[in-house]
Formats: structure tokens, C-alpha cells, sequence
């Protein structure tokens, strides 16, 4: 699965994970191992800047790894290899 972390910043880790109503985007803390789903609240926390069109979830998977690319390109974030 695709993830993305912030250059020179290996605490967080974004990707998408399937829940009980489709895929959302996700932050997992490393340290901790905790899981957030990033809403306007966790964003504004970590300082993430989110699209107006930014959705919780989605029905798709190809949707919510759109979303987080497009969250990737917003933030600079880099794919992890």
C-alpha cells in the first residue's frame, strides 16, 4: 500500500485504510503506533493544509489514494519506498 511521509520527519505516516464505511486517510504515529483518521481537527493539530474538497471517506479505493496524493502534493510529502 502506498505511504507517504513528510521529508525529514519519519514520525508520521500517511496512508489509506479500509474501515466499516470504505477507505479514509489515516496518519500513523510511529513512536506510539497509533492511527488517526485525518479530519480538519488532526490536520490542523500536525499542521497539514487540506483541500476544500477534501473528503473523510470514501466509497473507493482509487478515490481516497487520489486524495491522499493529492494531500502529498499540497503538503510535500514523499512516497516511502
Amino acid at each position: 500500500m502506498k505511504r507517504y511521509t513528510k521529508p525529514n520527519d519519519d514520525r508520521y505516516q500517511f496512508l489509506v485504510i479500509h474501515t466499516l464505511n470504505g477507505y479514509s486517510i489515516e496518519v500513523l504515529v510511529v513512536p506510539t503506533e497509533d492511527l488517526a483518521a485525518i479530519t480538519p481537527g488532526v490536520a490542523a493539530q500536525l499542521h497539514i493544509k487540506l483541500p476544500d474538497s477534501y473528503q473523510l471517506q470514501s466509497c473507493a479505493k482509487e478515490s481516497a489514494i487520489k486524495q491522499l496524493d493529492e494531500l502529498a502534493a499540497l503538503n510535500g510529502w514523499v512516497a516511502m519506498e
